[in-house]
C-alpha cells in the first residue's frame, strides 16, 4: 500500500471522527448545556452547510494543484478548528466551530478520492471501498470508545487535533500532481452526473441521518440503557464494515447499479422493521446489522460510477460536485430527524427512509 493512500485513508478517517463523533459527544453536551433535539441536529446541519458551500471550489482546486497540497492546507487549518472545539465553552461556539470545520474539511475526501482513483479499472473498486472503510471503522471506534468519549469529550477533540495535524503535515512532498486536462464546467453540466449525485444525496440522508442519531435516539428517546445502546450502535457499525468487503466484490459480479438498488431496498425495509418492532429490543441486533450493511453498501459503487462518468482527470471536481449536492442530504437529515423526533419519536425513525426512497426512484430513471 503506497504512502499516498495511507495519508488519504488517515485524513478521511479523522475528518469523519469529527463529523460522526458529534453523535456521541452530543449525549454529554446535551445534558451539560440542556440542548433540545433540534439543537443537537442543528450542529451537524451547520457543519454540512460549510461542507456543501466549499466542496466545488475545493474540487476544482484539487484537480488543478493536486491532492497533496490540498490535504496540507485543508487538514492543517481543520486541525486548528478542532483544537478550538477542545476549548469551546457554550453552544454558540460549538455551532460556529462546526460550521468552520465543514468549510475546511471539505477538501480532504475529494483529495483522498483522487488518490484512490489512480488505479486500473480492475482495482479501483477495491481501492475506493478500502478508502471508504474509514467511515465504518470510525463508527466502530466511536462506539467502542463512546463511554470514554461521553465522559472525556474535550480530550476526544484534543486527540483528533494532534492526529489530523500529523497526517496533514505528512502530505508534504506527496507526488500526486494535478491535471491539465481537468474540465470543471463539463462536469457541472453533465446530466448523468447530476442524476448520480442526487442519488448520492438520498443515500447520505440515510447513512449520516442514522449514524448521527442512532445512539442519542436509543439513550435519550427510547429509554434503552447506555451499555445496550452502545452494543446496538456497535452492531450497526459492524454492518457498515462488512459492507466494505461486499462493495469491493459485488459490483464485479452483478454490476454497480444492481448493488445500489439492492442496498437501497434493504435500508428501507430495515427502517420499517425498526418502527414495527421498536419494543422488541432483541430483534434490533439483526435489524441494525443489516441496516449497517445497507446504509453503506451503496456508497463505493456510487462514487466509482460518478468518477467513471467524467474520468480520473476530473476526479476532484466530480467528487467535490457530488459532495456539494449530495451532502445536502447529510445537511438536512440531522435537523429534519431532530424535528421529527420532537413531534413524535417514531416519526424520526421513519424519516430516515425518505432519502433512500428518493434515490431508488431516481436510480430507475438513470
Amino acid at each position: 500500500m503506497d504512502r499516498g493512500f495511507i495519508i488519504a485513508w488517515s485524513v478521511t478517517f479523522l475528518q469523519l471522527t469529527v463529523r460522526l463523533g458529534w453523535g456521541v459527544v452530543s449525549v454529554a453536551v446535551a445534558e451539560l448545556l440542556r440542548l433540545s433535539s433540534v439543537q443537537i441536529g442543528l450542529v451537524l446541519t451547520l457543519f454540512y452547510i460549510g461542507y456543501v458551500v466549499s466542496s466545488i471550489p475545493w474540487g476544482v482546486f484539487i484537480d488543478k494543484v493536486g491532492p497533496g497540497k490540498s490535504i496540507l492546507i485543508s487538514g492543517t487549518f481543520s486541525s486548528i478548528v478542532i483544537l478550538a472545539l477542545f476549548l469551546a465553552g457554550n453552544f454558540t461556539q460549538i455551532l460556529l466551530l462546526y460550521l468552520a470545520a465543514g468549510f475546511l474539511t471539505a477538501g480532504l475526501f475529494p483529495s483522498a478520492m483522487k488518490i484512490a482513483s489512480y488505479s486500473t479499472q480492475e482495482r479501483v473498486h477495491g481501492r475506493v471501498a478500502l478508502l471508504e472503510s474509514a467511515a465504518p471503522i470510525a463508527l466502530i471506534a466511536l462506539s467502542v470508545a463512546s463511554p470514554l468519549i461521553i465522559t472525556h469529550w474535550r480530550i476526544f477533540y484534543l486527540v483528533v487535533f494532534f492526529a489530523l495535524l500529523i497526517a496533514s503535515l505528512s502530505s508534504i512532498g506527496l507526488k500526486v500532481s494535478g491535471s491539465k486536462d481537468a474540465r470543471p464546467r463539463k462536469v457541472l453540466m453533465n446530466l448523468r452526473v447530476a442524476k448520480a449525485v442526487v442519488i448520492r444525496a438520498g443515500e447520505l440522508w440515510g447513512t449520516w441521518g442514522t449514524s448521527s442519531w442512532l445512539l442519542p435516539f436509543l439513550i435519550l428517546y427510547n429509554g434503552i440503557n447506555g451499555m445496550l445502546s452502545e452494543l446496538f450502535f456497535f452492531t450497526y457499525s459492524l454492518g457498515q464494515l462488512v459492507s466494505i468487503f461486499l462493495a469491493s466484490v459485488l459490483p464485479k459480479l452483478i454490476g454497480e447499479r444492481r448493488v445500489i438498488e439492492i442496498s437501497l431496498i434493504a435500508f428501507i425495509i430495515c427502517d420499517l422493521l425498526a418502527v414495527t418492532l421498536i419494543k422488541v429490543t432483541l430483534l434490533f441486533f439483526p435489524i441494525f446489522l443489516v441496516l449497517g450493511i445497507s446504509s453503506f453498501l451503496y456508497r463505493p459503487p456510487t462514487d466509482v460510477l460518478i468518477i467513471r462518468i467524467m474520468g480520473n482527470e476530473n476526479a476532484g471536481t466530480s467528487t467535490g460536485y457530488a459532495n456539494a449536492v449530495s451532502q445536502v442530504g447529510s445537511m438536512v437529515a440531522p435537523i429534519f430527524v431532530g424535528i421529527a423526533i420532537s413531534v413524535r419519536p417514531v416519526f424520526g425513525i421513519l424519516s430516515l427512509a425518505l432519502g433512500p426512497l428518493v434515490s431508488l426512484i431516481i436510480l430507475y430513471m438513470l
